[in-house]
């Protein structure tokens, strides 16, 4: 396997065991639910009437909001500006074991899982564990990031498992269904108002130019937010605390004042679940996000 240059390569040692982030506590209050839902054009009134028997509906998407607030490089040494490593947001899988609520005291942490060298970097996988006041745990997520240009010093290593995810059927010549989402704007700027998740690329164009793109993009876990609404809308009669999953790589840009398209290929009944396949296409028809998934009760 080709790795990168080792005179120029940044070094990410793997061999000093599991790491952890600082434990980070946080209140899910009703102004933060409505601005997660609104930041990614939600228009289920659930997730916005408090009033509702039941109480509000908390988008299941607010998971990328907690995780951001306690990320840190796990096992990641400063580099010197003139030796900065690209970071990509590669894939994510959460698993919802409770439906998130205001009022919940929500702590996050994460933890190295894997660490393991590819051809254009390091593969790195945290584990994000959100559990409420009780100790009970709502959710858990898999967050991969690639260190583009990065050598991994010590090997490769494994502390968890990661959870095998259902097998897709073959692929239909056509989809189940399509839906046009249109992404204004300002939406990468909404996003991150509404999630307090923020990465210049996403909001300052010159940054954008910068990375070698014509404009800023939009955020990967925005698309994957407003497809995972469009599937819980479309697919379980709009309860998002049926939830209990949701999957899927981050492949092209998604750029503003463009309509992409979320395509359902295939639902799958299983043991009580049901599983709905997707990917979301670019306005160029380049998967977005690809080999999507959601599982719900």
């Amino acid at each position: 396997m080709t790795t990168p240059d080792s005179n120029d390569a940044p070094i990410i040692n793997a061999s000093a065991g599991q790491r952890f982030t600082i434990a980070n506590t946080e209140l899910l209050d009703t102004r933060r639910a409505i601005n997660f839902a609104a930041s990614i054009n939600e228009r289920n009134p659930a997730y916005f009437d408090d009033t509702r028997p039941g109480g509000l509906m908390v988008h299941p998407a607010i998971a990328y909001s907690f995780q951001y607030n306690s990320q840190t490089r796990l096992g990641i040494p400063p580099q010197p500006k003139n030796r900065w490593i690209g970071v990509v947001h590669a894939e994510t899988d959460i698993r919802f074991m409770r439906p998130f609520r205001t009022g919940q005291v929500i702590t996050t942490q994460g933890r190295l899982v894997t660490r393991k060298q590819i051809k254009s970097g390091v593969y790195n996988v945290d584990r994000y564990q959100m559990c409420d006041g009780d100790g009970e745990t709502l959710a858990e997520m898999d967050f991969v990031l690639i260190f583009r240009g990065a050598l991994l010093e010590g090997g490769d290593r494994a502390f968890e498992q990661t959870p095998a995810r259902p097998t897709p059927p073959e692929a239909p010549a056509d989809p189940l269904s399509t839906i046009e989402m249109f992404i204004p704007p300002l939406a990468p700027h909404h996003y991150t108002a509404g999630s307090g998740i923020y990465a210049a690329i996403h909001t300052e164009k010159s940054v954008a130019n910068a990375a070698g793109f014509p404009d800023v993009i939009l955020q990967g876990s925005a698309t994957k937010s407003m497809a995972l609404s469009e599937i819980a809308n479309q697919c379980f009669d709009g309860d998002a605390t049926r939830i209990s999953r949701l999957y899927g790589q981050l492949r092209a840009i998604v750029l503003t004042n463009t309509t992409i398209r979320l395509q359902i290929n295939s639902i799958v009944e299983e043991d009580g679940e049901r599983q709905v396949f997707f990917q979301v296409l670019n306005a160029n028809g380049e998967p977005a996000i690809d080999k999507g998934l959601v599982v719900g009760r």
